[in-house]
């Protein structure tokens, strides 16, 4: 098990919604659009897959990036710019 981070920005209320059934029946976890969750590699790849095919890329923004509690500082950044979506990984 590894410490996840997944946030979204979701234009649709409907995918929206949607999406916070799947996060919430994961975590409690979470602030906003921000989820933190405890997944293996496996849970993880199928929760992607299940969230990307019912979001539309052209509207929606999505990110997932495990977090790794053992590191004492951030391991470096990654900024993804999508219209005006940004989104920072540390």
């Amino acid at each position: 098990m590894s410490r996840v981070l997944l946030g979204y920005d979701i234009q649709n209320a409907k995918r929206r919604r949607w999406a916070l059934r799947q996060l919430r029946a994961l975590t409690a976890c979470y602030q906003e659009s921000f989820f933190d969750c405890m997944l293996d590699r496996r849970q993880a790849e199928g929760l992607w897959e299940r969230l990307t095919e019912e979001l539309d890329p052209a509207e929606d923004g999505l990110i997932l990036a495990r977090v790794d509690d053992q590191q004492p500082q951030p391991l470096g950044e990654r900024w993804t710019t999508g219209g005006d979506r940004l989104f920072l990984v540390l």
